[in-house]
């Protein structure tokens, strides 16, 4: 009786989930939609569309940016995904360690994950580094 209660709690979580995932979509969608629209509907008039619906490619196309201060600083994709990986291989761990009674299997597992999230905050570190 419990086993089916955990199951169908995680199966409305995932539902819901996928819902909401799914009405997130869909407004994104329109918002989008509607922007193109007014932008066709601007053009058709002979207005020029506002800089300020794509300011990064108005300032590239008119030579405003510094290249510097438009790309992002390196290693920060790294730097993210490491820490990222680090906590999912830190709650593997706990996760097999305490739920599943197998400290040793948590921690391989979790470590080994935790240990590619280090391997990439490394990385970060070191492209930061380059001139």
């Amino acid at each position: 009786m419990r086993e089916e209660m955990v199951v169908v709690t995680l199966l409305l979580f995932v539902v819901g989930g996928v819902v909401l995932m799914m009405a997130a979509m869909y407004s994104r969608q329109k918002v989008r939609e509607m922007a193109h629209r007014e932008r066709l509907a601007m053009i058709e008039r002979g207005l020029i569309p506002s800089p300020e619906t794509d300011p990064a490619r108005f300032e590239a196309a008119t030579g405003l940016a510094d290249a510097a201060s438009a790309s992002p600083r390196p290693g920060a994709r790294y730097r993210t995904i490491g820490i990222e990986l680090i906590g999912l291989g830190v709650g593997l761990a706990f996760l097999i360690g305490l739920a599943g009674g197998a400290a040793e299997v948590g921690i391989g597992i979790g470590g080994a994950i935790a240990a590619l999230g280090a391997a990439s905050v490394v990385n970060a570190h070191l492209q930061s580094r380059r001139p």
